[in-house]
């Protein structure tokens, strides 16, 4: 009879469990929140990372609804004086966001403490949202 090696059970492990990765942060429904706007229009399904430094680790996360708000389930206490932004695509709705806001640093979007202000908005750029398939136009 064989026995099954460290490394294959090791290896059946992860694959089984994942890489700890539990993926996108569905928003709160009473936290605090931004709204996320195309070309006039709410963006649905937009991952929102708040981060306190434009190289420093997302200490806030929501995800953008059918209304565009992406609302965060918990901030940091204290709030520092403004959030760097960083943005991911996650829906499937056949278009995807420029890579460049995928890292604070790079996105220029930032945001004041939102316990103190109501009603921010992420503009996006015309031409940031890009269609994932190319166009048909004659």
């Amino acid at each position: 009879m064989k026995t099954i090696t460290p490394r294959f059970l090791t290896a059946s492990v992860i694959l089984i469990a994942g890489c700890g990765d539990a993926g996108p942060v569905a928003s709160a429904p009473d936290g605090p929140g931004v709204a996320v706007i195309y070309e006039s229009s709410p963006l649905a399904d937009v991952q929102v990372r708040l981060h306190a430094s434009p190289t420093g680790p997302v200490i806030a996360q929501g995800v953008s609804a059918a209304n565009g708000t992406a609302r965060f389930a918990e901030t940091p206490t204290p709030e520092p004086s403004e959030y760097f932004v960083s943005l991911a695509s996650l829906g499937d709705g056949g278009w995807i966001l420029d890579a460049k806001y995928l890292e604070p640093a790079d996105s220029g979007i930032k945001l004041k403490p939102l316990a103190t202000t109501d009603g921010q908005r992420i503009e996006i750029p015309r031409g940031a949202v890009r269609p994932l398939t190319p166009n048909n136009r004659r």
